[in-house]
């Protein structure tokens, strides 16, 4: 897992001359989708001016001006005192609702509690989400040193303990579909660059029932993680813990995985799955 800030997707490259270019499909409601970036900017960079907000999306600063207005009348936005603007008031109602609809987790929630008081570590709720995977839940243990992450934060699929719990029991062609997806980005020295060492390590992970991150996302830190299948038998989300290589060290990774695969199974059975 990672206890840096969220990767954001960078603007297109230039094309070489000549190069194929796959056709981009334009939103439907491009506005909406502008809307929707303001929002994203400031809730990873915080509080921003006008200036900053037109200056980094690109946006002609007459459509600048309607969307924040509109923005700001719909409470997704609002104005702070000493100059810019801030994510709305209205948006952490949005939050809240949806996080009370979400069944995972609020059933996950009481397991990730007993376990994170257990092992004394922070315990994570996942799901796959558009070729990541998506925190949903945060439970802290009692370690004296805190880790880094968030509800929402997004995580790398081949990286992460997280993220190859829920690669690991995909469907064969769902599995090869979402690798090839994958940016091998190297975070640390022992961060996985190839599909080929990737699948290995899925092979493994399914044959032992829990997957890791030996400091493969970010130094110093250690993961496991395993899935939570559905009544289907279908991985829906997986449970993970991370902690610093001063508490964990791979020998522990045997012990702590057979623990988090019980819990994992425990939440498994309480959504349902036989």
């Amino acid at each position: 897992m990672d206890i840096s800030d969220t990767t954001v997707p960078e603007s297109l490259e230039s094309v070489p001359a000549g190069a194929a270019v796959a056709p981009v499909r334009r939103p439907a409601v491009p506005a909406l989708y502008k809307a929707f970036a303001i929002l994203d900017l400031l809730a990873r960079q915080g509080k921003c001016s006008f200036t900053v907000i037109q200056r980094e999306l690109g946006l002609p600063k007459s459509s600048a001006h309607q969307l924040i207005a509109a923005l700001c009348d719909l409470g997704a936005l609002q104005t702070d005192p000493s100059g810019g603007y801030l994510l709305g008031l209205h948006l952490c109602e949005l939050g809240a609702i949806a996080t009370s609809q979400r069944s995972i987790e609020q059933t996950a929630l009481p397991f990730l509690r007993r376990l994170a008081q257990e092992v004394n570590m922070t315990c994570h709720l996942g799901i796959l989400e558009g070729g990541e995977a998506v925190y949903l839940a945060k439970v802290e243990g009692e370690q004296e040193i805190r880790i880094n992450t968030w509800v929402g934060k997004r995580l790398s699929l081949s990286r992460s303990a997280l993220g190859k719990a829920l690669l690991a029991w995909q469907p064969e062609e769902e599995r090869q579909r979402l690798i090839a997806g994958i940016d091998w980005v190297a975070r640390t020295a022992h961060s996985i660059t190839d599909a080929a060492t990737l699948r290995r390590g899925l092979e493994e992970t399914r044959a032992r029932g829990w997957a890791t991150d030996d400091e493969e996302d970010g130094p110093n830190i250690r993961c496991v993680a395993a899935p939570i299948f559905d009544r289907d038998q279908n991985v829906i989300a997986a449970l993970s813990v991370v902690s610093t290589v001063l508490q964990v060290q791979t020998s522990d990774f045997p012990r702590i995985g057979a623990r988090v695969c019980t819990v994992a199974a425990e939440i498994s059975r309480a959504l349902g799955s036989r």
